[in-house]
Parts: structure tokens; C-alpha cells; sequence
């Protein structure tokens, strides 16, 4: 009954006028996908919604081409893919999820004291970033594949990683670290434009670039910041420099990338194709 269902809704997509293509239907947790929708209607009102048992997670679509990422969180081994236009279902899939093991990193690093406003400084940069990560742009950049942060990759802490500071258990790793001196160039990944780029308690000087269609890029721990908020980037122009700044145990850059807030692994998405077609 099912595989009619997801069938049925397939052609209901076609005879309304829109071809979807997706990405994938097998995904790590915090893997990222694509869905491209030929015969796109500007007027309509499109969503992609993410659900199973478990939860649910929505992501908007505004252009032929639209993200979305399966969180590191997730629970279940499969979880439906709903495109939806005009809050009717015009397309599903069912997307298996594969779990990955994730080591646990133990890390010290020195103590800061949290007074009234050092805590409500953390809180409000906090609503900053979940404020900022959730802005439905136009596309941004013209790139197929990003390009890397740093000259040359090697991983210290991975996406996912349990994190321990000071012998206490602490949330998920959700970047991906890599090795640098102080003083490295680091580049964006992609064009876009600059959200934020300042300093921040616990990652440091820290820029966040919106490349348009949900999808954004975190900097974090730099020595310096080199853009500003506003301002345009292209792929591979230098945004900073390596750096430890906030809670860091040495020199770093702390990746992160966002699809509408939901965090997905660097690595798995360094390696992919962003567009299907043009």
C-alpha cells in the first residue's frame, strides 16, 4: 500500500506541472541533501518537511533548488521526505538513515567565571546565531562545489564528537576542527554575504556567511576577522586567520555549516556537488 501511496504521489507531482529530482534517498545523520524541482512556481508556496515517529523538521523552498540536512540527532532507521506546494504533498520519499558512530573528545580548557553578564552576553549571542541561521535567503552563490577553509585539512575533532571538558559531559561537537597555525588565511567556502563577524564568548571571533537558500558557514576561534557584517564574499577570498580565541585549547578553525539551524557534518558535504543543473 505504501509503495503505491509514495507512487501515486510521484505522478500527482507531475501532472501539477513540477519533474522533483533528489540528491539521494540513503543519508548519514548530519548529512545533507538535494531536491530540484523542475517547473518551479514562484507564486506557490513550496516546503520540504522531514518526519518520522520521532520528530519532525521543516525547511523552506523558494527556488528551484532547495537543501535540507538529516540531523545528527535523529532516531529511527528511515524517515519520510515530504515536498509539499501549497500545503498539499505533492512529492514523498522514504530516505533510509544510516547511524554513524561518533568517538567521545575530552578536552580541558581554562575555567572562565560566568558572572550576570557574562551569562546574559552567552545567552544573547546564542539567540543571535539561532536567529540568524534561520533566514531564508535568494541563492547567493554561483559555485557547484565548495571550496576548503584552509589551505590543507587535517581533522582534530570531527562533526559529532561527545564532548567532556573538564572531566564533565558536555553537548555534541557540532563542527568539525581542523589543525592550523596562527595566522593561517581562512577562506570561504562559498560567495555569499557576511551575518555576523564578531567576537563571541565561546567561539571567539567568529564569521558567519550566508550563502542564500538556507545554507550558511561558521568560522570560529580566528585570531583575526578580516570582512565585515554586510559585506560580500566570493569563494576563496580570506575571511580570517586561525586562531584560539573563546574556549579553545590552541590554535584552530572550527568549521560549522547550517541548513535552516540544523547542523550538518563538513565532511560530508565538502565532497558533494551543491547543485543538480542550473
Amino acid at each position: 500500500m505504501k509503495r503505491v501511496f509514495f507512487s501515486f504521489l510521484l505522478f500527482f507531482s507531475f501532472v501539477f506541472g513540477e519533474t522533483v529530482h533528489l540528491s539521494n534517498t540513503s543519508f548519514y545523520t548530519g548529512d545533507f541533501g538535494v531536491l530540484s524541482i523542475k517547473g518551479f512556481n514562484p507564486a506557490s508556496r513550496y516546503q520540504i518537511v522531514l518526519k518520522n515517529r520521532y520528530g519532525r523538521w521543516e525547511f523552506p523552498v523558494k527556488d528551484d533548488i532547495a537543501f535540507f540536512s538529516v540531523p545528527l540527532l535523529v532516531k529511527g532507521r528511515s524517515i519520510s521526505l515530504y515536498l509539499k506546494k501549497d500545503g498539499k504533498i505533492i512529492y514523498a520519499r522514504k530516505l533510509k538513515i544510516n547511524h554513524k558512530k561518533y568517538r567521545i573528545s575530552k578536552i580541558w580548557v581554562k575555567k572562565r567565571k560566568i558572572t550576570k553578564e557574562v551569562l546574559k552576553r552567552i545567552k544573547e549571542e546564542h539567540r543571535l546565531l539561532r536567529r540568524t541561521l534561520k533566514v531564508y535567503t535568494d541563492r547567493l552563490f554561483k559555485e557547484n562545489k565548495m571550496e576548503r577553509p584552509l589551505k590543507k585539512l587535517i581533522i582534530t575533532t570531527p562533526f559529532g564528537a561527545k564532548r567532556i571538558i573538564n572531566g564533565k559531559k558536555s553537548s555534541y561537537h557540532w563542527g568539525t576542527d581542523f589543525k592550523g597555525k596562527t595566522g593561517d588565511p581562512v577562506f570561504a567556502v562559498l560567495s555569499g554575504k557576511v551575518a555576523i563577524a564578531q567576537d563571541m564568548f565561546y567561539t571567539g571571533k567568529t564569521v558567519v556567511i550566508n550563502h542564500g537558500l538556507g545554507l550558511y558557514t561558521l568560522y570560529a576561534h580566528l585570531s583575526k576577522i578580516s570582512v565585515k557584517k554586510g559585506e560580500f564574499v566570493k569563494a576563496g577570498d580570506i575571511i580570517g586567520k586561525v586562531g584560539s580565541t573563546g574556549r579553545s585549547t590552541a590554535p584552530h578553525l572550527h568549521f560549522g555549516v547550517y541548513i535552516n539551524d540544523v547542523k550538518v557534518d563538513p565532511m560530508l558535504i565538502l565532497s558533494k556537488n551543491l547543485i543538480i543543473g542550473n
